[in-house]
């Protein structure tokens, strides 16, 4: 019986070495197939970074038909008109308000000036043109005359371009013929309404220096009154006119060649 039970011992000890032999390849690919790493969190599910959306564009630039520059401003008050009147006030009023004449005709404008502020002359030429509008406007006033003056340049003599680089002084070279068209419409134009109003040349800065059709528009009181250029009747009758002037004109600008497309 003892020999029996060691012989039963033995072979159910073959038996399970039998039965582990057979089993550790399979536990051992089991193991190498899913490895399992003690002490090691679950691994997570990757996560998704969000779609940034895509800013809008900036819209177009818009380019102004008409550029209208008050005279002078900041420290440069322009002519004394009496102690209570500066040039420098009297000519960002008109402007304002001629823009918003334009703007009422469907004539988009721009201010090279919109407050009190010093500006050289060649920093407003820079400025217009950088913006190639159609016509650009200076915008002055006088104690002198009568009605309005309409000036286009007189170009200094010997302007010397070479190829694409344009001398400075000589800037509206290529304009002035399209400028003194524009002149001759807008005095023609303001005649017919019984204004009183010439038109002249001479060497006026920053016109010399702006590369798109361009005129000085002067305005002096028709009642020999200085304190009329304050008024705001005057001024709005002086903007609705030369606004009534420029709106024909503005197609004919943009075939000729102007700035704006």
């Amino acid at each position: 019986m003892r020999w029996n039970r060691r012989e039963s011992g033995h072979t159910d000890s073959w038996r399970f070495g039998a039965i582990a032999a057979l089993l550790c390849p399979i536990l051992l690919c089991a193991q190498t197939a899913n490895p399992v790493v003690p002490n090691t969190p679950a691994a997570q599910a990757p996560v998704s970074t969000p779609i940034q959306p895509i800013p809008p564009a900036a819209p177009p630039q818009v380019v102004p038909q008409v550029m209208i520059d008050a005279a002078h401003g900041g420290t440069e008050s322009g002519a004394i008109l009496n102690p209570a009147i500066l040039e420098k006030d009297v000519t960002l009023l008109i402007a304002l308000r001629l823009r918003q004449e334009l703007n009422s005709r469907g004539i988009r404008c721009q201010l090279v000036r919109e407050a009190d502020a010093t500006l050289a002359t060649d920093q407003r030429a820079a400025i217009v043109n950088a913006a190639r509008p159609l016509l650009y406007l200076s915008i002055h006033a006088t104690s002198q005359g009568n009605g309005m003056k309409i000036y286009s340049a007189m170009l200094p003599a010997g302007g010397d371009n070479h190829g694409p680089f344009v001398d400075w002084q000589g800037g509206q070279s290529a304009s002035l013929e399209r400028s003194r068209w524009a002149q001759q419409q807008l005095v023609a134009a303001i005649q017919k309404m019984g204004f009183p109003v010439r038109s002249l040349t001479a060497q006026l800065r920053p016109l010399n220096n702006v590369t798109v059709p361009a005129l000085a528009v002067e305005i002096a009181p028709t009642t020999g009154q200085v304190s009329q250029l304050a008024t705001t009747d005057y001024q709005q009758m002086i903007a609705a006119a030369v606004a009534s002037s420029i709106a024909p004109a503005i197609p004919s600008l943009r075939m000729k060649g102007g700035g704006a497309p």
